[in-house]
């Protein structure tokens, strides 16, 4: 209920913003300073356009959420200012087809909603930017500040009769009461400005990752503004008040780049996951332009080649039909084109799989083979965070992560396995973001993902059975060389022992056994006797020893 208000009312400032273009055609040209540097356009249009579908796409998502609402109200009572005020100027300067009155109501009512209440609402914004939340208890003293400058803007607006009211405040009287409001009032807002850029840099400073991304984009939008804002209020002050090309036009821009640099921050780094949403909205609009315009030129062309020959309801139905046969091709582009925006480089399956090949082909080791998997799975389908697992035979899996993972199977919203010839070699888990479901594409995407990582999953399987067999291998060579030491080791020592037990056992007998063959010998030629029977003892125990 509250997303198809916010677009009704994104629906009604384009329409106001068309309306005041052509009002504002008709009271001056488009091209002049007043147009453009007091009048606004045509960046104050754009802006109001883009703020008012930002908070619609934002509220799509989020029903509750501020800055969604604070968008869609700067674009309504932005829109509802500039055409009053067109309208007030075309019948005030340019004598418009009106009366005098109703005219001086209109310019009322422009101030009544124009920049004064814009620039408050922006300030407010900056200070819950991105979350919707104060960065704490004390900034909500800071957003009196501006709000409390814009009630005295408006306040000070109740002391004129709005039937008799100005739009050029040269052409009117302004009391005391009234400027000491509309100054104070203005200070007060600029205040609020500057303390909303400081909020801003506060949260920058103290943030990470992506949240610095989107808040680096924002924050630059803030402090645009401040500088238009002082660049305004400067210059005023020196010409007296007179607003030109110089004082006015960098406020304007600054206003036109902030809805920009929130479109950007939503679909470069996914603020408030509206991506999805993008997608779908640029579908729908596209359709519904192309079934319209199509319909009514080919009614209107075929209506002057037949010159009425041919009944209104056949003309009709042969319309519809052509309409119906021309949209496929042109919502297969649109589509296209949609993901590619809302999506990024994933809605590009082949260019994904190519980035992917040459990541595998510089990942051989696991360790940064899973997380690149991993990785690639994620952005292929803008999950919050995926895993690689691979099963290693006779072992436990090994696992790699990317990206949010709490670290157990269940919170995987998607499990793709990772197969070769019929054998499972592991699988690929994907985390989505809330809300998000995969396309056809998607599931496409991450089976041929599948399908290219099995060949590295086997790759490194293999590498890895064959270094645990060159371990193996190499543990066994160790084992080896030990036992060969140790035998070595073993031989020597019984080598040593057998030449210990020689000496000690065997050598006795011996050492006295040549000289007692000596003078046995020389007995006998002297023809004494030899004494043998003690030499054949002395062998006879070496013997034995030995």
């Amino acid at each position: 209920m509250l997303a198809r208000l916010a677009w009704t009312l994104a629906a009604v400032t384009v329409v106001l913003v068309s309306v005041d273009v052509w009002v504002s055609a008709q009271a001056l040209p488009l091209t002049s300073e007043t147009a453009v540097a007091v009048h606004g356009f045509p960046f104050v249009h754009g802006a109001c356009i883009g703020c008012a579908v930002m908070g619609a796409l934002i509220i799509s998502r989020y029903e509750r959420h501020p800055i969604g609402w604070l968008l869609t109200a700067i674009g309504i009572f932005t829109s509802f200012s500039v055409l009053s005020e067109a309208y007030a100027y075309w019948v005030q300067e340019s004598d418009g087809p009106d009366t005098p009155t109703l005219a001086s109501v209109a310019a009322w009512v422009a101030q009544l909603f124009g920049g004064q209440l814009a620039i408050a609402l922006l300030a407010l914004m900056y200070l819950l930017a991105p979350d919707g939340h104060f960065l704490s208890r004390r900034w909500r003293v800071v957003a009196a500040v501006p709000l409390g400058g814009a009630l005295l803007c408006e306040a000070a607006l109740f002391l004129v009769d709005p039937r008799d009211y100005q739009l050029i405040l040269s052409d009117q009287d302004v009391s005391l009461p009234r400027a000491i409001l509309l100054s104070v009032g203005f200070l007060l807002i600029c205040i609020g400005m500057i303390l909303a850029l400081t909020s801003m840099v506060r949260r920058l400073r103290s943030s990470t990752g992506e949240l610095r991304q989107q808040l680096r984009l924002i924050a630059l939008s803030a402090g645009l503004a401040v500088l238009g804002l002082v660049v305004l209020a400067t210059l005023q002050a020196i010409n007296g008040g007179e607003q030109t090309w110089v004082s006015g036009v960098p406020l304007y821009v600054a206003f036109f780049l902030m809805p920009i640099l929130f479109a950007v921050a939503v679909l470069r780094y996914r603020l408030y996951d509206l991506d999805v949403i993008i997608n779908r909205t640029l579908v729908v609009a596209a359709a519904t332009a192309f079934a319209a315009i199509g319909y009514t030129a080919l009614v209107v062309v075929s209506a002057q080649l037949v010159e009425g020959r041919t009944g209104g309801f056949w003309l009709s139905l042969l319309a519809a039909a052509l309409v119906a046969v021309a949209f496929q091709p042109l919502r297969r582009v649109v589509v296209r084109l949609a993901d590619r925006a809302a999506y990024g480089a994933r809605a590009q399956p082949y260019a994904a799989l190519a980035e992917f090949s040459n990541r595998l082909a510089g990942a051989p080791d696991p360790d940064d083979l899973l997380p690149a998997v991993a990785e690639a799975a994620a952005r292929a389908v803008s999950g919050r965070g995926a895993q690689a697992t691979l099963d290693v035979p006779g072992g436990a899996s090994v696992s790699g992560t990317w990206g949010w993972w709490s670290g157990t199977e269940p919170a995987a919203d998607h499990v793709v396995p990772v197969r070769t010839e019929g054998r499972e070699l592991g699988r690929i888990a994907v985390a989505l973001k809330r809300g998000r479901t995969l396309r056809a594409s998607d599931l496409r995407l991450l089976e041929a993902l599948a399908d290219q990582t099995a060949m590295a999953f086997r790759n490194t399987a293999l590498a890895g059975a064959l270094a645990d067999r060159v371990a193996e291998l190499d543990r066994t060579t160790r084992l080896l060389a030990a036992s060969r030491v140790r035998l070595i080791a073993a031989d020597d020592a019984g080598r040593r022992a057998l030449e210990a037990a020689i000496a000690r056992d065997v050598q006795p007998f011996l050492e006295t056994l040549p000289a007692e063959v000596g003078r046995a010998r020389a007995a006998v030629a002297n023809g004494t006797d030899p004494g043998l029977d003690r030499l054949v003892d002395d062998t006879n125990g070496a013997l034995e020893a030995l």
